[in-house]
């Protein structure tokens, strides 16, 4: 069969046939696609190692500031006996020995298992879990509000502890700062 040839043409070059440059177009964009999803599923792997990483680390740290409050709650229940009678002395009892309960079972659980169980609380009580996200947001808050407060505290005291020189340096370095700050290119006092 011969093969019509566009006009001012007068032979056919190889590898310029349609079919050709076309079925070697698809195998360039099924091996990129190839090459691709396999960069994606090593980078998701990479990523999620990451997270479970931080997950753990996470996992750690919180069973251990429960372990600290539950160790306070329980140090302090002798006073509250004191204080407010053996009823009160008796709920801080439980509720110590409640949160050391929970940071023993968050402990030995894996993040997966942590993970499937958050699921599930979310399933069946929509309700609680958002309560339970507002709390922890709340405490987060706080514990960063309380964080900061104690930093400017610090700063002030290395302040107060510098020397008069050093003062004069430090307040220079930050008022450069805030003029090299970017979009910082108007002070309040010129708006």
């Amino acid at each position: 069969m011969a093969e019509t040839l566009p006009e001012g043409t007068d032979h056919v070059i190889p590898g310029a046939t349609r079919s050709e440059t076309g079925d070697r177009i698809k195998d360039e964009a099924t091996d990129m696609r190839g090459k691709a999803s396999a960069k994606a599923a090593e980078i998701k792997d990479q990523i999620s190692d990451k997270a479970r990483t931080y997950a753990e680390e996470g996992k750690a740290r919180a069973s251990d500031g429960l372990d600290s409050v539950a160790k306070l709650i329980g140090d302090s229940v002798a006073q509250i006996e004191e204080k407010l009678g053996a009823t009160y002395g008796g709920y801080a009892r439980r509720a110590a020995e409640a949160v050391s309960d929970f940071s023993g079972n968050l402990r030995g659980k894996q993040v997966d298992e942590l993970m499937d169980d958050a699921r599930s609380l979310v399933r069946r009580s929509p309700a609680v879990a958002i309560g339970a996200a507002a709390a922890t947001g709340f405490v987060l808050a706080r514990l960063i509000k309380a964080g900061s407060h104690m930093l400017d505290e610090a700063a002030k005291s290395a302040e107060e502890k510098a020397p008069a020189d050093e003062k004069q340096d430090i307040a220079a370095d930050i008022s450069d700062s805030v003029r090299k700050a970017p979009g910082k290119s108007k002070s309040k006092d010129n708006s």
